[in-house]
């Protein structure tokens, strides 16, 4: 038994195009009514397009005025730290210290006698050298980011590029633990000074350091803490 065609009448009355048979009137009684609604949608929607613009995620300035401040302390950190004592001896019951500036003063007998003890003691200088030049450098441009004259998107931007140097500085102190791990012997033994001991080794990151030092691992961890959540 053949399969019977569905009416076309019917189906047209079914769908309601019955009730009002004929030409369907435009739904504008004027052109006039229809240009002013026009108006009033096309004014409506430039408003919600300016709120969809200022209230999604990728544009809301994510740097509030505490991470600004946070950010900004930990950047002064590292910046006065340079000035504190970084390094820290005792010879003889006598206690002697001194910023950066008195370290690279002191380098060329500091060089000389760690040119004694072989490749891990200069690796282990130069490593020291560079993390006293890149935590102040570091400090510096993050605060050149956030006083950086951009707004919205251009100013987190710049933030985010002056603040991935402070990768710099904790990369360096990483490696210098990692050497000082791997430790060498002092070329001329402990000589009576308390804390050095027979070699240098990992323990001499607390036993020949000044709290200068510890205050550019607080800063940089305020730094880290900026880069990541921006």
């Amino acid at each position: 038994m053949g399969k019977k065609e569905p009416d076309p009448d019917a189906i047209y009355r079914y769908l309601g195009f019955g009730i009002s048979p004929g030409k369907i009137k435009d739904f504008w009684e004027t052109e006039e009514e229809k240009k002013k609604y026009l108006k009033i949608v096309q004014s409506r929607g430039a408003k919600h397009s300016i709120l969809e613009r200022e209230s999604s995620i990728r544009n809301i300035n994510l740097m509030t005025s505490f991470d600004k401040a946070f950010s900004l302390i930990g950047a002064a950190i590292l910046i006065v730290a340079f000035f504190l004592p970084v390094y820290s001896i005792d010879p003889e019951g006598k206690a002697i210290s001194g910023s950066a500036i008195s370290f690279l003063l002191n380098l060329p007998f500091i060089g000389a006698y760690a040119s004694g003890g072989g490749i891990i003691m200069i690796l282990a200088m130069i490593v020291f050298i560079l993390i006293l030049f890149a935590c102040p450098a570091a400090g510096v441009l993050n605060i050149m980011g956030l006083f950086n004259k951009n707004k919205g998107d251009l100013y987190l931007e710049a933030v985010k590029k002056y603040s991935r140097f402070t990768y710099v500085p904790i990369f360096l102190y990483i490696l210098l633990i990692i050497v000082l791990i791997i430790g060498a012997p002092h070329p001329y033994g402990s000589l009576g000074i308390k804390g050095l001991g027979e070699s240098l080794n990992f323990a001499a990151i607390f036993t020949m350091t000044g709290y200068g030092f510890w205050l550019n691992i607080v800063g940089l961890l305020f730094g880290f803490a900026q880069a990541r959540g921006i």
